[in-house]
């Protein structure tokens, strides 16, 4: 392990490219951190799933970060760097060890970080997978979003059970009948979560129309 110094995260539920920050993020100025070395495997995981630390793991990273807030140094109880010879991924825990916050890093910060653990010994982090994240890694932040609003949308219909609607929607996305919503509603939502935007689009167009 090792500490470093002066670098930007943003912590959100998904890890965003830093091209990908926005404005209104909370992006914090981190003091120092410690940074661990771990198998590829790991690092995957903890980019791609809900993850619980163990405990003896927290005890060796409580207080140890150090955020700036304006003239004064903040202390984070439960945050640190993991990192392989390719990437870098800041994390922030809860008091019970389950990850509430992932960041990537500026470029050019995360390279240095990839050159100064070549002399790391590879850290063996125990933890469990709690929930695969259902978060789309083949789309832009923008279009996740998307994908959200328009699930919740379709949900919001189907718990009210609006049943011709999701079977017009099926009609309007498939150009076929179905008079079965269930099977309309899973089939929908299963576009949706695939990224499929030609569906996504032409919801989004029945809802502008909906709203007026």
């Amino acid at each position: 392990m090792k500490n470093v110094y002066d670098i930007l995260v943003n912590f959100k539920k998904n890890p965003y490219e830093f091209y990908e920050w926005e404005k209104d993020d909370n992006i914090k100025h981190i003091k120092k951190i410690m940074a661990f070395k771990v198998e590829d495997k790991i690092l995957l995981d903890f980019m791609n799933y809900d993850i619980l630390v163990d405990k003896k793991f927290m005890s060796v990273i409580k207080d140890q970060t150090e955020v700036f807030s304006g003239r004064t140094i903040n202390k984070m109880n439960y945050a640190c760097l993991l990192c392989n010879d390719d990437s870098v991924l800041a994390v922030a825990l809860n008091d019970e060890g389950l990850v509430i916050g992932k960041s990537k890093l500026l470029f050019d910060e995360a390279d240095d970080i990839i050159k100064k653990s070549n002399d790391m010994s590879i850290y063996d982090l125990e933890y469990n997978v709690i929930s695969k994240n259902k978060h789309n890694k083949s789309l832009t932040r923008k279009e996740n979003k998307e994908v959200f609003l328009v699930l919740k949308y379709l949900n919001k219909i189907y718990d009210s059970k609006n049943v011709d609607e999701i079977n017009y929607l099926h009609y309007e996305c498939f150009d076929i009948k179905e008079e079965d919503y269930l099977k309309s509603y899973m089939l929908l939502k299963k576009q949706i979560e695939e990224g499929n935007f030609f569906v996504i689009n032409k919801i989004k167009s029945f809802i502008k129309v909906a709203k007026r």
